[in-house]
């Protein structure tokens, strides 16, 4: 009998995991993203930024995290790890995109909330590039 309540046990265990894991619908296509964690050398100024973008914070364990619409981005700086120092330009995941509604309006809100924004590639008026400066 102990033997079959802790396989229940773990399968209930197993179930509420796969659960968490998989907390957002793929969309259209079969596609979806989840979660993306950000090892980041400033907590405190992307979460700002995410928050700028649209996201909720919240706290997860020792993870400060950020919910959009379909995806939570995980902020951390492992303990006793050095912090990155490079950027993403020319890495192989050089950037993260959103999709907005309106460019212009979202490009005006981010940066009176402070955040940095660069124009377009080749002045494109349909995209803007959020970043963190030093």
């Amino acid at each position: 009998m102990k033997r079959l309540i802790a396989v229940l046990w773990m399968i209930s265990t197993l179930a509420v995991g796969i659960v968490w894991a998989q907390s957002f619908p793929p969309n259209e296509a079969g596609v979806t993203m989840g979660h993306w964690h950000l090892n980041t050398r400033d907590v405190e100024a992307n979460k700002k930024i995410f928050v700028a973008m649209g996201g909720t914070a919240i706290k997860s364990g020792n993870f400060e995290v950020v919910k959009f619409p379909g995806v939570a981005v995980y902020l951390h700086l492992n303990q006793g790890a050095p912090a990155p120092t490079g950027g993403t330009v020319e890495t192989v995941v050089n950037h993260v995109g959103f999709i907005v509604q309106n460019v212009q309006q979202s490009t005006a809100k981010w940066k009176a909330a402070g955040v940095p924004v660069l124009p377009g590639t080749n002045g494109r008026a349909d995209q803007a590039f959020v970043v963190r400066m030093n």
